[in-house]
């Protein structure tokens, strides 16, 4: 049997790369044809020209938001240096930041693992978090997004996985290391936006919980890291631009009109989650793979049932509550990328939870037959498949890939940056975009009218008075 199970485990960890690798391959081709967007890429970059680097960050510190990383990453984008390039770099170095960041994790959770293994868990989740997210631009394109939340959920992963770390640090020069890296994730999650704010700040929390519940324990890297939490919080929330966020909705700021709308949006987006993609077959596996497990090396799911269940659905539901207390409105598609990215990986940790508890004390195996495995295997793989056909997200990609969009795309904005460098006049009218691949492009673009926020961004770091789309033109 244990023959059966490696045989077929190897080969399961090369198809969970293979199915890996066909939604993240193209998504790396397409940053290729990656742009900065008028919609807020070209302002941070404007008002650093025109007012400087640190009081252009300080002016919307003070005037907008608080999310303090946030800015410093936007006033630095590439456009800082006059390089559309770097917009193409970004994208492919955040997609391996993603899938590094699953692979880390799950090494440090199940160390017993084979590195192949680890890998290909990390693609399933990926596989899985492509099908469903809502928006891919928002993810990994769009440059005013991604700084606010998929670095951040990048860093917070690596955050669990330096604490891990820690603990199994004997080195006081690794410890020391590892504290530190804490210690900045901590600060830059923070400083990214209230939703991974409250991400942070409630695993925080159920860290020092469950030292103090259940090992009677406070260290001093505890005590470090809750000072670092409480210093970035006040940095946070101590920006006299939050208030400009607030009440511009009249059911902003109502908490019980919040927590409700919270909790019933995560219940329909779960039940999506759940039944409209192949998550439950590959449960099954994990369960399966986690049966192969010892006790000892199942000892990161050592967690009581109620603590991590409570956890799990407090980090979901937290995260769609800015939305409805700040402004009042339904959380946008990039908050709603980041609640499924944690809905993924908090399902698979809840099932080893799950399973942990009900197997304490057994020593017994998975008995799966050879052909039990095939059976699996065979679903798995037309589930995916099917998933893979029906996917929006999927066909988006494929198409504008393939059809050429984002190719016609590249071309137009080319075309554009090359009418703004070779007019000699103050007011230059530009195409309408016509091929539009939303896979990359948030479709938000300058207007026709001159006195556009978008339009004086894009105007202002080209040193023009104005730029207006064509369409305004009376011919």
């Amino acid at each position: 049997m244990n023959k059966f199970y490696r045989k077929y485990r190897v080969f399961g960890n090369w198809i969970n790369i293979l199915i890996m690798i066909s939604v993240l391959l193209p998504l790396i081709i397409l940053s290729y044809y990656n742009h900065p967007s008028p919609a807020d890429d070209y302002c941070y970059i404007d008002t650093v020209f025109k007012y400087g680097w640190l009081e252009a960050m300080n002016y919307y510190y003070s005037g907008w938001t608080g999310r303090y990383f946030g800015i410093f990453l936007n006033h630095s984008n590439p456009l800082l240096f006059h390089s559309v390039a770097g917009f193409k770099i970004l994208p492919v170095v955040l997609l391996l930041g993603v899938v590094f960041a699953l692979y880390s994790l799950f090494r440090h959770l199940t160390p017993t693992l084979s590195r192949l293994a680890h890998l290909g868990f990390a693609g399933i989740v990926f596989f899985l978090y492509l099908l469903k997210m809502s928006s891919i631009s928002e993810a990994f394109y769009w440059m005013a997004a991604f700084v606010t939340y998929t670095i951040p959920n990048i860093f917070t992963l690596l955050w669990v996985v330096l604490v891990l770390r820690y603990y199994r640090q004997d080195n006081p020069s690794a410890r020391i290391v590892a504290a530190s890296g804490s210690a900045f994730l901590i600060f830059a999650v923070i400083g990214s936006s209230e939703t991974n704010l409250l991400i942070m700040v409630l695993l925080i929390g159920a860290w020092w919980g469950y030292r103090l519940l259940f090992h009677r324990k406070v260290d001093a890297f505890m005590v470090a890291m809750l000072a670092v939490t409480v210093i970035s919080c006040y940095l946070y929330f101590s920006s006299a631009g939050n208030q400009a966020r607030i009440g511009g909705n009249p059911l902003g700021g109502d908490v019980v009109f919040s927590f409700v709308s919270s909790f019933k949006k995560l219940g329909l987006l779960s039940l999506d989650w759940i039944l409209r993609t192949p998550l439950l077959l590959f449960s099954l596996a994990w369960l399966v793979v986690l049966s192969r497990l010892s006790t000892g090396a199942r000892n990161y799911f050592a967690v009581p049932v109620w603590y991590a269940v409570l956890l799990y659905v407090g980090v979901l539901a937290a995260q769609l509550f800015p939305s409805y207390y700040g402004v009042g409105i339904e959380p946008t598609p990039r908050v709603i990328n980041c609640v499924y990215f944690f809905f993924l990986i908090g399902w698979f940790y809840i099932i080893g939870v799950l399973f942990h508890y009900f197997q304490k004390g057994r020593t017994g195996r998975s008995d799966f037959s050879f052909y039990r495995y095939g059976i699996l295997y065979v679903l798995l793989a037309v589930s995916s498949f099917l998933a893979f056909y029906s996917s929006s997200n999927v066909r988006l990609v494929y198409t504008d890939l393939l059809k050429g969009k984002a190719a016609a795309f590249d071309k137009e904005m080319n075309s554009r940056y090359e009418l703004l460098r070779a007019s000699k006049e103050d007011i230059v009218y530009l195409p309408a975009i016509k091929s539009k691949p939303l896979s990359i492009f948030y479709d938000d673009d300058i207007k026709t009218e001159k006195d556009h926020w978008w339009n004086k961004c894009l105007a202002g770091y080209f040193g023009k008075k104005a730029v207006i789309v064509k369409a305004n033109v009376v011919e």
